[in-house]
């Protein structure tokens, strides 16, 4: 049995028995539809972490002690005088409060001039005190005031981040619950307290990890018009490109199918939906209705060829003027040419439509390898949304195109499209266009070396890429925007980052206890060998903060003995004294173990997540601890982990991005090699893919490192998707050169007819996916502005590769499985035409 006819016998078996197919689609449907109503648009920061890092499990196992990554910080800012006066001192009291009300907030991790946990130590006959600076009230009279901005100049290393060196400004620090945010609620309080305390002399800024994630939720309704005006964007253009015959709009049908298979997959996988991810779906979305709009072209096409309206069998090959041309005349097509077409569409299209399908979930499963589960959830939510439009485009379009009746030419397009094939400079630009790659020359020389230059210059590009965030700022948002005002205002006073470096040591009365004099003294030696490095703002130790204070009190405040004690009995007097004063949670946050002496805390302070910076901290860390600490025999029991935190779990999630981005699109590259390789049964075909792969791929790096974007974890999905969605045009077209040939037209007429005529539907779903991703270019987020401008540039570069660059090599090498079984004599009529 010849290729041909097994492929019709396919489609002749998918029609007879379409009554059981399409009620298993419909109640599959259905139950789809009932868990894509369990999808929630949610954040678990927790998902946003590689679970398995170092750092991330140093973090998860001390975050309740130590201090979580989600962290909101306010700052109030005075314009004239300083913060010590009652009305402001107020108001920062009441923002403190404040925030102390927004859901999912650690009560007992709220700092600021306001809090219980605030506290410094005044020395009284026989005993310390430990005082909070101002609670549980504001300071009435001005003598008052006075000497709380006394103990404020006094206690200022107690303060650090709280209270700004020029006394401007105050800070209100809070942690939050992972699992308890309400990130809207959350957005709303803080713009509740700014319209209330702020007049003009006081303005709050917010920054802070949680406040981020919040702007992406008050700004998800703006996020969703956008995503409305994009579908509808696609929806118009869908019926530019084939409203000119009825049925024009099954296409849609089969996407929105396959959007409720790829929800309910979702759904029943209990995966959300981040709200800056919206435009992942969108574009899953669009890949399949651009299947369905080349599945539409091609069953266009072959109603043409049955109905005689063209000459493909008389001599000549596709010509997309003549068949509109003669789409005027021809209005009726018979019931047998319907079924026919169906048949034949279904056979030619569902190996190619596989393939493409494979290629697409290739781009995208790989980037659940990261161990990040929000990556895990697009890759394997992803995979399982594009594959189903396999079913729904190429099994369940014909179906539903079998029960219609057979599509008739609309007058209103035909029209139009009989004015435009009239056009002599338009054909002649056609005609020209599908000639470079099929006739020797220069133009088709210059086309294949334009595609290798791009190729060397964006894997060069690639190299030079940054990792994670390149300033004081959120990329995702714009660098106008009020949390990008706001956090450039912080850091320009305050750190905005902590990591940790957590100490495993024996317990007290050991010589190596986390507080031994040695032990000590080597954490302020770390502090000043960071300090003098310049990345560091401030090292924060229970050294710093209470054994030298506290030693110089019981001496009378003699600043002679600001210094580390020589005696274990000391330190350990001292502990005492602060673990018989100090509250349960202040305790906790040295030692997490409390009373038990064998885990303490160091906290880096940083003024931003820049990955330069944080990756130098660590090495300095490293450096530190062989040199300093491992040779060292007073040490040797010491064991020192680093670095928690939020600059730890940022880092943890740039170490692991740098290598999963390489992984991600050798994995998917390979794939498509491999799965081109055997569909067509030929190596050389696998190759000439993955060639034509890397050079449309790669024009993403060329962008990236033009506009200065670096990898993050929200733009790892994005390059996934556009190196797997865009080779599909390359796929079509050679899987209609290869019909063609089967059919007896030599390589040249073959290529012709396949750029001729799906080229045309090739063009179609570029401009459907390019059209949907413009109106993202307005979006309130800088994320989807700079990814939409990326996705339509590797659109064009893969439109490019795949409807020239590609058939130029096929033409160029003549590979052994595009070859006829016997030679071709046919003509290309177009080429004739042109010459």
């Amino acid at each position: 049995m010849s290729a041909a006819n097994s492929a019709r016998k396919r489609g002749e078996f998918i029609l007879r028995y379409r009554n059981p197919i399409a009620a298993a689609f419909i109640i599959i449907t259905l139950l789809m539809a009932y868990w894509a109503a369990h999808v929630r648009v949610a954040t678990i920061y927790d998902d946003l972490l590689p679970a398995n890092h170092p750092n991330v499990r140093l973090y998860s196992q001390y975050k309740t002690s130590y201090g979580r990554a989600q962290t909101l910080v306010l700052m109030l800012r005075v314009r004239n005088g300083d913060i010590f006066n009652i009305d402001t001192l107020h108001k920062i009291q009441a923002v403190s409060f404040g925030v102390n009300r927004i859901p999912g907030v650690n009560h007992n991790e709220v700092f600021s001039l306001a809090s219980y946990r605030v506290i410094y130590a005044h020395a009284v006959p026989g005993a310390l005190v430990l005082h909070t600076f101002m609670y549980p009230n504001v300071p009435k009279t001005q003598k008052q005031v006075d000497e709380l901005k006394r103990n404020v100049l006094t206690h200022r290393a107690q303060l650090a981040g709280l209270v700004t060196a020029d006394n401007k400004a105050a800070l209100i620090v809070a942690s939050f619950n992972e699992r308890g945010i309400d990130y809207k609620a959350a957005f709303d309080g803080v713009e509740r307290m700014r319209r209330q305390y702020e007049d003009a002399n006081i303005h709050i800024y917010a920054s802070g990890d949680l406040m981020a994630l919040a702007w992406g939720y008050h700004l998800l309704n703006q996020i969703l018009v956008t995503f409305a005006l994009s579908v509808a964007a696609m929806l118009i253009i869908v019926y530019l490109s084939l409203g000119t015959r009825t049925g024009w709009w099954v296409p849609i049908i089969t996407a929105m199918g396959s959007a409720i298979w790829g929800l309910g997959f979702l759904g029943v996988c209990g995966f959300n939906f981040d709200p800056v991810m919206l435009v992942i779906p969108f574009i899953v979305m669009a890949r399949d209705l651009s299947h369905g709009i080349q599945w539409q072209g091609r069953y266009y096409d072959e109603l043409d060829r049955n109905d005689s309206l063209i000459t493909a069998r008389s001599g000549s090959t596709y010509s997309a003027s003549a068949a509109v041309l003669e789409l005027g005349r021809h209005e009726q097509i018979r019931d047998e040419d319907h079924g026919a077409a169906l048949s034949e569409t279904i056979g030619a299209m569902l190996p190619a439509g596989l393939l493409a399908i494979l290629a697409n979930v290739a781009g995208v499963i790989f980037v659940s390898l990261g161990d990040i589960p929000v990556l895990t959830h697009i890759g394997i939510g992803g995979a399982l949304w594009l594959a189903s439009s396999l079913a729904m485009v190429f099994v369940l379009q014909p179906i539903m195109l079998s029960y219609l009746r057979p599509p008739q030419a609309r007058r209103f397009g035909r029209r139009t499209l009989i004015r435009l094939a009239r056009n002599p400079s338009l054909e002649m630009f056609r005609n020209w266009l599908i000639r470079i790659p099929v006739r020797p020359g220069a133009m088709r020389n210059g086309l294949v070396a334009a595609g290798i230059m791009v190729a060397m210059a964006g894997l060069a590009a690639a190299r030079n890429i940054p990792i994670g965030y390149q300033n004081s700022s959120i990329p995702i948002f714009r660098s106008d925007s009020t949390l990008n005002r706001d956090y450039a205002e912080i850091s320009r006073f305050m750190p905005t980052s902590t990591g940790w470096i957590v100490l495993d040591t024996p317990d007290y009365p050991n010589p190596q206890s986390a507080i031994a004099p040695n032990v000590l003294r080597m954490e302020h030696d770390l502090g000043a060998y960071l300090m003098i490095r310049g990345d560091v703002t401030a090292v924060q130790t229970f050294d710093s903060l209470a054994v030298r204070p506290i030693d110089s009190l019981l001496h009378y405040g003699d600043p002679k003995f600001l210094a580390t004690p020589a005696e274990n009995t000391l330190t350990g007097t001292i502990w005492m004294m602060f673990f018989s004063s100090a509250t349960s949670d202040d305790i906790r946050s040295f030692f997490a173990k409390s009373p038990a002496m064998t885990t303490s805390c160091i906290r880096v302070l940083l003024r931003d997540q820049n990955y330069v910076r944080l990756q130098r901290v660590h090495n300095e860390i490293d450096d530190f601890v062989r040199d300093r600490v491992a040779s060292d025999p007073a040490l040797n029991q010491v064991k020192m982990r680093y670095l928690g935190g939020d600059a730890g779990v940022v880092l943890a999630t740039d170490n692991v991005l740098a290598r999963l981005n390489l992984l991600n699109l050798l994995f998917a590259l390979a794939t498509i090699v491999v799965c081109c390789a055997l569909m067509f049964r030929s190596i050389a075909a696998g190759i000439l893919f993955g060639a034509v792969c890397v050079m449309a791929s790669v024009a993403a790096f060329i962008y990236m490192w033009l506009r200065g974007i670096g990898l993050t974890i929200d733009i790892i999905p994005i390059l996934s998707l556009g190196a797997g969605l865009g080779i599909n045009y390359g796929i079509y077209i050679v899987f209609r050169v290869r019909d063609e040939v089967r059919n007896g037209y030599a390589l040249d007429a073959a290529l012709v007819t396949a750029i001729g005529g799906t080229g045309r539907w090739v063009f179609a779903t570029f401009a459907v996916m390019a059209g949907g991703l413009l109106p993202w270019s307005f979006s309130p987020l800088l994320f989807h502005s700079q990814m939409s401008s990326m996705l339509i540039l590797l659109l064009v570069a893969n439109l490019v590769a795949g409807v020239l660059i590609l058939p130029a090599m096929i033409a160029w090498l003549r590979p052994r499985f595009l070859r006829p079984p016997g030679q071709g004599r046919r003509e290309p009529q177009s080429i004739r035409a042109v010459s």
